[in-house]
């Protein structure tokens, strides 16, 4: 009969010694576990081991190109990881391993032999190592180890070699140790958990900004290598304005040296190439170890994609630049929408990481987030991401993703009406929404202050020179300002039940949306900002939201009205705008343009972060 010993780590028995497989961090705290009646057996959220999934690079060894320096394939580019090989890639790498013990067996016998496994579900995603003197040797599902090791007791590492992805496999890795002796078998199992992949939100210091370098190209990069310290000069309208206004506004947050190149090969849209997270499990002496995961975005190229390069192409550098140790990169799609460029053409923006966003950490009396939860938007049906990248968010399990319709603007991206601000209030932050009929207020007011007759747009040359009183008569903005409020309203009702949201918790900032009509265009009753959306902007984590200079009309103090009221609704839950020239740069370009979160992406520093297992 096996029993655990009260108090100790060890399996007794009243015949022969019984096997005891034993993590050395079960507790969570760099100490062996001491038995409990729970049994290692199973993993509940107050106990139990967890490994990081292995797909950093720490030796930087993975190759940007192939043998004959040709371009490597998508789906190439990211297989290469830590994990992708048998070998352990140095101290750095066990380290990304989850340690386990076999307890001396003293009184077997010479024939005693013993199989150690993880489960069939999980074959294809961990595998074990036994240290054999300095080094690590790959313990194979059919090797046996012989009585004279199991004496001596073993070191094992597991690794985790990928991320959970699905519902075909829950990220849960059971290891069972069985001893053959003789007559006697006699089975230990453990059960670790393979840490969630967890999407940042904006509270977290910012440690990188990254922009986009649109004067280097992508595959020049991958061929020639790439400096982010330094990259290309500027090369369009604002690039340089835009620019210099984030370094003052990083300063002014006390981040100095934050802002980082990233060659796109002239796609300025940063944030919707990859959205940054985290995997984390205890280290040494109980201190965290997080590695960074970058999840590439899955937009299917709309203009002649192929199986072998099908994703947008800034989005390769999260492999060839940012990969490397304690940082790893991941990527999903659906093959059947390669090649369907009317379709992606149509509806590939919703797949774009710009669509995803986090709401910080909360609690409702329906439950709790410590992580944050998923927002992204999504109609149910084509006005949606890929479906494989939302099945890998839910398959994390800890964040429990949020559908919000987004089917009403243009470009579909949650970000055009919603971000998060910290807050001086008792949950610590804030939603920002956009509020187009804040924004007509505001134009009428100037209205029925004699100061109608101004331009709209001020301090800068448009065409046409739209006045305040023509924009309140426009056709266009009347219908787009209803759109957007009818979707605004709709997407709050769903934010205030689930997130649980007072009024006094929304910071609402000034809109103004126009409808967009294009004859002969499938989407219909759609919208976009036509004043710059300052909800569209980066919460910096240490005291500054960076937001794009709206260049609103002025009130009869010379004061722009858009950013007054924003600074106003800012201040009340104790937050602070720090403006950013992005007019020519971001809101300008293209039929809908995009503003600071959209042409930004962030590395955020989780040092200050609770470990998701003791929240």
């Amino acid at each position: 009969m096996l029993a655990l010993a009260a108090g100790a780590v060890a399996w007794e028995a009243t015949a022969r010694p019984a096997p005891a497989l034993l993590l050395a961090d079960t507790n969570r705290d760099g100490r062996v576990n001491a038995a409990d009646s729970i049994g290692r057996s199973e993993w509940t959220t107050d106990r139990g081991a967890i490994v990081v999934p292995n797909l950093d690079d720490d030796l930087e060894a993975c190759s940007t190109v192939g043998a004959e320096g040709e371009r490597l394939g998508d789906d190439a580019l990211a297989a290469c990881s830590d994990g992708a090989d048998e070998v352990v890639n140095g101290a750095a790498d066990l380290l990304d391993m989850a340690s386990l013990q076999i307890r001396p067996m003293r009184g077997i016998g010479d024939s005693a032999s013993a199989s150690i496994r993880v489960d069939e579900a999980s074959a294809a995603t961990a595998r074990l190592f036994v240290r054999d003197g300095d080094h690590y040797a790959v313990l194979g599902s059919d090797d046996l180890v012989g009585a004279d090791r199991l004496r001596g007791g073993l070191n094992l590492a597991l690794e985790a070699t990928d991320i959970a992805r699905n519902e075909t496999w829950d990220g849960f890795v059971d290891v069972t140790l069985t001893v053959r002796d003789g007559r006697s078998v006699q089975s230990d199992r453990v059960r670790v958990r393979v840490a969630p992949l967890l999407l940042s939100h904006e509270l977290a210091p910012i440690d990188r900004l990254i922009v986009a370098d649109n004067g280097t190209g992508v595959e020049a990069a991958e061929r020639d290598g790439y400096d982010p310290d330094v990259g290309a000069p500027p090369v369009h309208d604002g690039e340089e304005d835009f620019r210099r206004d984030l370094v003052s506004g990083l300063e002014s947050a006390g981040l100095d040296g934050r802002l980082t190149m990233y060659p796109t090969g002239d796609d300025r849209w940063m944030r919707d190439q990859f959205i940054t997270g985290y995997a984390a499990m205890p280290g040494p002496d109980g201190v965290p170890h997080t590695m960074t995961v970058l999840l590439r975005s899955a937009v299917v190229d709309p203009e002649g994609s192929t199986t072998e390069f099908p994703l947008r192409d800034a989005g390769r550098p999260v492999f060839s630049l940012l990969r490397g140790a304690d940082t790893a990169a991941v990527q999903t799609y659906s093959p059947d929408r390669v090649g369907q460029d009317e379709y992606n053409a149509l509806w590939g923006s919703f797949s774009s990481t710009g669509n995803v966003i986090v709401a910080p950490p909360y609690a409702t009396g329906e439950g709790s987030w410590p992580a944050g939860r998923i927002l992204y938007g999504s109609d149910g049906g084509d006005a949606a991401p890929d479906p494989s990248f939302v099945e890998l968010l839910e398959a994390q399990g800890d964040q429990e993703p949020l559908a919000i319709d987004t089917s009403w603007l243009g470009v579909g991206h949650i970000d055009e009406f919603l971000s998060f601000t910290a807050a001086d209030n008792d949950r610590g932050w804030a939603a920002v929404v956009a509020d187009p009929q804040l924004g007509t207020a505001l134009l009428e007011g100037l209205v029925d202050d004699g100061l109608g007759g101004q331009t709209l747009v001020q301090g800068l040359a448009t065409d046409p020179a739209m006045t305040v009183e023509e924009a309140l008569a426009s056709p266009e903005l009347i219908e787009g300002n209803r759109i957007a409020t009818e979707g605004i309203e709709a997407a709050l009702a769903v934010l205030t039940e689930e997130l649980g949201l007072g009024e006094e918790e929304i910071v609402r900032v000034p809109a103004v949306f126009t409808e967009l009509v294009v004859d002969g265009y499938p989407r219909q009753k759609i919208v976009a900002n036509h004043m710059p959306a300052i909800v569209n902007g980066v919460e910096t984590g240490t005291g500054a939201f960076l937001a794009i200079k709206p260049h609103g009309p002025l009130d009869a103090a010379g004061q722009d009205v858009l950013a007054n009221a924003s600074e106003t609704a800012f201040h009340a839950v104790g937050a602070r705008i720090a403006w950013v020239e992005a007019w020519d740069y971001g809101h300008a370009v293209g039929t809908v343009g995009g503003e600071v979160h959209c042409l930004t992406n962030a590395l955020r520093d989780q040092s200050a972060t609770e470990p998701w297992w003791r929240v």
